[in-house]
């Protein structure tokens, strides 16, 4: 085994992992030793295979004759394999991994959403894309906090907030929240008011999902507050109590396309999971919300759960409510590339979000006949009976909208 202990053993090994580690060099592989590229990418495959569920963003470099293993992961497992690989070779390696959540943070490692629809972006800047949204009073998970914020929603998607849009909280007032009676808005778009009139003063705007504590009745309204302790009214008649809502709801074939319908025309934002804008996988999530069952963010997330439906033949398995993927099969060395998601109606029709949201057919004798789709349809899922499995949650039951001991 290679030691550090003698300065010129150590500019030794530091002259043959040169090439390695230079940006402007090229790869080289030691029969000893393998490229540290290539074992930091290995260690993230074993780990972290899927980079929107888990932080892994780990760098290898040479500082003042230190050899610095540095960065981020949210996989304590990922982390200790990668070092204890490293240090085989060498033993002196320098360990300036930051394990997720970040001791920075204290014991405020939570976080209740505070405005009607938060966009969550790839990077903590406006200018970066939008990976998702959370709606108010939604529970999250705090990782990391560098002028923005990383956080991991209840789907377990990492993404980036801004500070203005949540309440940060450590367990004790995160349980409070959880744990209080709260109402949801079960309009599609609405507003709280300081008073119980809809003709005074807004507080903010609402939309379906967003979730309140409960204070009181008064007439008509409910008298709510937000979890920056902000109060309102918002109009029973556009709004439940939450308990009695999630019992109430039912996940059919009828109530699936009911609810899909309802969100016709509403326009396509990359990123949009609410009644504001969504993508394709977006909308799949917000029919699916509606009944009080969360999805995946993702359509290629989505096409690996649920009850495989067999459409190698045809259309005749197919059920009203069934998810539709589109994309590349795998072969010739490429893996499966899913890119869209629509939720099948019947009769060969299927409603998506494209532009807007809308129903096509797979009928090439139909007007509205999408021939781009059909002929790239790979798969089928089918999530009727398959809640509570991996990736499919009863919200009623999802572990963050619990007590955390």
């Amino acid at each position: 085994m290679l030691t550090l202990s003698t300065p010129t053993v150590k500019l030794i090994l530091l002259a043959w992992l040169a090439p390695v580690i230079s940006s402007c060099s090229p790869k080289q592989t030691s029969p000893a030793f393998p490229s540290v590229e290539a074992l930091v990418d290995s260690v993230r495959m074993r780990h972290v295979p899927d980079r929107r569920d888990n932080v892994y963003e780990i760098t290898v470099r040479e500082e003042n004759g230190d050899f610095l293993v540095e960065g981020f992961t949210s996989v304590p497992e990922a982390k200790t394999e990668l070092m204890e690989t490293i240090r085989k070779e060498n033993p002196e390696a320098l360990d300036r991994i930051v394990l997720l959540p970040d001791k920075s943070l204290g014991d405020e490692l939570y976080g209740i959403i505070n405005v009607s629809v938060a966009d969550l972006r790839m990077k903590g800047d406006y200018g970066a894309e939008m990976g998702t949204q959370l709606l108010l009073g939604m529970p999250l998970k705090v990782l990391q906090h560098d002028k923005w914020y990383r956080v991991k929603t209840p789907e377990g998607y990492v993404a980036w907030l801004e500070k203005g849009v949540f309440v940060q909280m450590n367990k004790e007032t995160f349980n409070q929240w959880t744990n209080a009676r709260k109402i949801i808005f079960t309009g599609d778009y609405g507003f709280a008011y300081e008073t119980p009139d809809e003709h005074k003063q807004r507080v903010s705007d609402l939309v379906f999902g967003n979730l309140l504590k409960y204070e009181s009745e008064n007439g008509n309204f409910y008298r709510v507050s937000y979890p920056d302790g902000r109060q309102a009214y918002v109009a029973k008649a556009q709004s439940r109590m939450y308990d009695e809502w999630l019992s109430s709801v039912s996940l059919t074939e009828k109530s699936i396309i009911r609810e899909a319908l309802l969100l016709k025309g509403i326009p396509y934002v990359w990123g949009g999971t609410s009644v504001k804008g969504m993508d394709c996988s977006g909308f799949s999530k917000t029919v699916f919300l509606k009944h009080g069952v969360m999805l995946q963010r993702d359509a290629s997330q989505q096409a690996k759960t649920g009850k495989p439906v067999d459409i190698s033949q045809g259309y005749d398995n197919l059920r009203p409510g069934d998810l539709l993927f589109f994309g590349k099969k795998a072969g010739e060395g490429k893996k499966e590339r899913v890119r869209h998601v629509a939720i099948y109606t019947g009769n060969k029709e299927f409603i998506h979000a494209s532009g807007f949201v809308r129903i096509n057919s797979l009928d090439p004798s139909k007007p509205h006949y999408d021939k781009n789709n059909t002929e790239e349809l790979i798969r089928a899922a089918r999530i009727i009976g398959a809640v509570g499995t991996e990736g499919i949650w009863d919200i009623g039951n999802h572990a963050l909208f619990q007590t955390q001991e």
